[in-house]
């Protein structure tokens, strides 16, 4: 399986990005080709709705890139930290800028980050629309985490609640069986 990891967050370094590294691992075990694109490098543009019909068309090379690996990926994984109540910005403008069923036919899972053990999935809750409006099967489990969850280690976050570790593994089971 090609599975693609988008990591909404911003923040470096950044608990959605060691939850979707964890993701990525398992899947890796399993023998299935990953790739993590963190969003912020991307510097994606503002979308120009008159490619949301097919952003193969966008004069944006960015743009146009995204959206092949998109299609070529048998599995996306969305990330994104809890902020001002929903998913991040830079999450909304990478989408925005796919076509509208861009994950027809693709399994979506969805990761979410927040300072508190609840608020993660607020931000889940407000995403999960969007891939199924996109025409994307999303899984119906969430991965939610806190900063609980983790441990700072050499400048970068470590997930080390067990109760994540075994979700995540459970969900990663459930998906490539």
């Amino acid at each position: 399986m090609n599975i693609l990891l988008l990591n909404g967050s911003p923040a470096i370094p950044s608990h959605t990005s060691s939850t979707l590294n964890l993701l990525a691992e398992l899947f890796q075990d399993s023998q299935h080709k990953c790739e993590t694109i963190n969003l912020l490098d991307l510097n994606m543009p503002t979308n120009d709705p008159i490619y949301s019909a097919d952003a193969m068309e966008s004069p944006n090379k960015i743009v146009r890139d995204l959206a092949t690996k998109v299609k070529n990926a048998e599995i996306i994984i969305l990330g994104t930290p809890l902020y001002h109540g929903s998913y991040s910005g830079l999450l909304k403008t990478t989408l925005d800028n796919l076509d509208g069923d861009a994950f027809e036919g693709k399994k979506v899972l969805i990761v979410s980050n927040a300072s508190g053990m609840r608020g993660s999935m607020v931000a889940a809750q407000h995403l999960v629309v969007v891939p199924r409006t996109m025409g994307g099967d999303v899984y119906n489990r969430l991965i939610g985490t806190c900063k609980a969850d983790f441990e700072l280690k050499n400048d970068k976050f470590q997930v080390i609640s067990q109760e994540i570790i075994d979700r995540c593994k459970v969900i990663v089971d459930e998906i490539v069986s």
